[in-house]
């Protein structure tokens, strides 16, 4: 009887045992499958991690060969651009020297030009057969070349006291009549010295005061006076044509005057031989 109740003792012991290993059994197994669902979550979040890691790699990839892609696009922009700038300077440099040459060009032709009106100037001088054409001659030249609008031309008169005497007028009728003594005046003065005188045509004087007296000389001699008394209304100014016309004029109207004078004479000294031969 003892017996038995010892052996329902150790029976029941042994059952729990059985219970507590089953029940350590069934912790240890929860809670390493816990443990292990922890790690499977952790390792899949680091995998998520160097996915997301290797996403940002590969943008950061892109972005630099982007950069280098704009980094050579301004380079090749900037170099674009120095070479336009060098361009553009060549450019400017071309234009400033054709500006420059066809200055030069406009300033020869004004020279060829000047010179032509001074050849026929002369030439149509020293051209005139009289006195009176060489006169009309005169006028022309200053109707055309300087733009005079009025003026006339005075001829030395010998005698006790030397005079000037208007021999051609040109829309100066102030002038008929006049007899300006040697020295006297503008005019006068001019004859006396052999020397120029230039008013500016842009300050305000007498209409009938000279704006322009040009002594026609023979050597020493002098043989009279061109005077300018108005110019056009265009006329402003004078340029170097007009001062280079009327160093010509004081030079060469004289000798035509005089020269074309012989010729008219020596003409009708030919003409009365001729005449008297013939009775």
């Amino acid at each position: 009887m003892a017996q038995n109740k010892k052996s329902e003792t150790n029976l029941k012991d042994a059952m729990g045992l059985v219970a507590q290993r089953e029940e350590f059994l069934e912790t240890f197994f929860r809670k390493g499958a816990e443990f292990a669902n922890d790690l499977l979550a952790e390792v899949q979040e680091l995998r998520d991690q160097i996915s997301e890691l290797e996403n940002e790699n590969a943008a950061l990839k892109l972005q630099l060969a982007s950069d280098d892609a704009i980094r050579d696009l301004l380079a090749k922009i900037e170099h674009l651009e120095n070479e336009k700038n060098s361009l553009a300077s060549k450019v400017t440099n071309v234009k400033r020297e054709k500006e420059d040459y066809l200055d030069k060009f406009a300033d020869v032709e004004r020279e060829l030009d000047a010179m032509a009106n001074l050849y026929v100037a002369s030439y149509q001088l020293h051209a005139a057969f009289k006195p009176q054409d060489v006169l009309s001659v005169l006028e022309q030249m200053l109707m055309q070349f300087v733009g005079a609008s009025s003026f006339a031309v005075f001829a030395s008169r010998p005698g006790e006291q030397k005079t000037l005497e208007p021999i051609h007028a040109f829309h100066c009728g102030h002038v008929a009549g006049t007899s300006i003594a040697w020295g006297e005046g503008l005019i006068g003065e001019a004859a006396s010295t052999q020397v120029s005188y230039l008013a500016d045509p842009a300050k305000p004087r007498d209409q009938e005061e000279p704006l322009v007296c040009i002594p026609m000389s023979l050597g020493e001699s002098t043989v009279g006076v061109i005077v300018i008394f108005g110019l056009l209304e265009q006329k402003e100014k004078f340029v170097d044509i007009d001062f280079e016309l009327f160093k010509l004029l004081a030079v060469h109207s004289a000798s035509a005057i005089i020269g074309a004078g012989l010729l008219a004479r020596e003409s009708d000294i030919t003409a009365g031989l001729t005449q008297y031969k013939s009775l």
